[in-house]
């Protein structure tokens, strides 16, 4: 997928502050990345590019991993897509994304989010021909991504020994993806290893049947040569969470939306199922969304205040449910972060979640729907 950007000008045009995608400006470099998802946030293609782009202190553009693509059944039905492009199936790995950038003159793995602990333990796994790779790449203004696996790093799969793969190679201003030839080739000159190609598509129909029945792995990729891509994960993976034994019950979904998890779940779901997920996803995020403006109001409002006056004024004006993300604003912390983990609180039982309705207003039922059988 080719979109142009150069600078951090480029992007912050099109980032809304209500969409779900955020700009975290720190000391030397500025990350633009998405906290969550919704129906409409995806339909400018730059939007699509904020998954963890990296802009220096300048605003130059020094990272551009993965743009953001969709499980297939997400966007388009299988029987949609074109199968008879150009394309390869790569295998899907289990942990976690990283990439290195330059910062300050001095090479760091970042994943999407930043400079994190994972970043950190791939970066001390990182082999000097893997390193001397990265320069490579950085040099010619390029993001190379691989995923780290790790008995310390588990998700769902496991790994038995460290390991950091390479998965692509990006152009940093075009966004053009390297071909999986010209990945071969640069693995091979700096003997590092490659994800695994498992050839094409012949069969949708059984692939998507084969692919979804298999276990121990996380699933698949689909690459076309034009960047388009697709993830397809196996239902071992995907329903770690028990998706379609636990939809009637609203503590369940309403926990996929705060973790983050409602995409690997609505290509499992009926179409109509998937519907009222997804709309139970936009309703609480906005309804967070709302609850959190409020909370940043009160604090501009009140900035000059003693903390003990701040929080006698808080008392006072403030719905105590939101107290705590108030001090996090004066603590340096994200809002929105302190009110998600506040609900993840509740999910334990539908008691606990009612006593934060009236707060969020959100609701939910599968009134009049058959469910299908597991």
């Amino acid at each position: 997928m080719e979109v142009t950007i150069e600078n951090i000008a480029d992007v912050l045009p099109f980032v809304r502050e209500d969409s779900g995608i955020i700009v975290s400006r720190r000391a030397d470099h500025t990350v633009i990345d998405y906290v969550y998802t919704t129906n409409d946030m995806w339909d400018s293609d730059i939007a699509l590019q904020c998954r963890g782009l990296k802009f220096d202190a300048a605003g130059k553009i020094i990272g551009r991993p993965f743009h953001k693509f969709f499980n297939i059944g997400e966007k388009q039905a299988p029987q949609d897509i074109a199968w008879d492009a150009p394309h390869i199936v790569l295998d899907k790995l289990d942990g976690s994304m990283v990439h290195p950038v330059y910062l300050n003159g001095e090479l760091l793995f970042m994943t999407r989010k930043g400079a994190t602990e994972h970043a950190k333990q791939a970066q001390s796994h990182a082999q000097a021909s893997l390193l001397e790779f990265c320069v490579y790449c950085l040099d010619a203004n390029l993001t190379p991504m691989f995923e780290f696996t790790s008995p310390n790093n588990r998700i769902v799969v496991s790994y038995d020994r460290p390991e950091l793969t390479l998965l692509a190679v990006r152009e940093m201003v075009s966004g053009r993806y390297l071909l999986y030839p010209e990945l071969q080739h640069l693995a091979r000159k700096f003997n590092v290893s490659l994800v695994q190609s498992l050839g094409t598509v012949e069969d949708f129909d059984h692939f998507i049947a084969e692919a979804r029945a298999k276990e121990e792995i996380e699933g698949y990729v689909v690459v076309f040569d034009d960047g388009h891509r697709l993830k397809l994960k196996t239902e071992h993976y995907a329903l770690r969470h028990n998706a379609l034994a636990s939809v009637t019950l609203e503590k369940n979904v309403l926990e996929w939306v705060l973790r983050g998890s409602v995409d690997d779940v609505l290509p499992l779901l009926a179409p109509k199922i998937a519907e009222i997920v997804r709309n139970y996803n936009d309703a609480v995020h906005d309804a967070i969304t709302k609850r959190e403006q409020e909370v940043v109001s009160f604090v501009n409002n009140n900035l000059g205040l003693s903390r003990k006056d701040f929080a006698a004024k808080a008392k006072v004006n403030l719905d105590p449910r939101l107290a705590g993300a108030a001090f996090a604003i004066l603590d340096d912390r994200p809002p929105r972060k302190t009110l998600i983990d506040n609900l993840l609180k509740t999910v334990g039982s539908i008691n606990r979640i009612d006593t934060m309705r009236d707060l969020y207003g959100f609701e939910w039922s599968l009134d009049g729907i058959t469910l299908p059988e597991a």
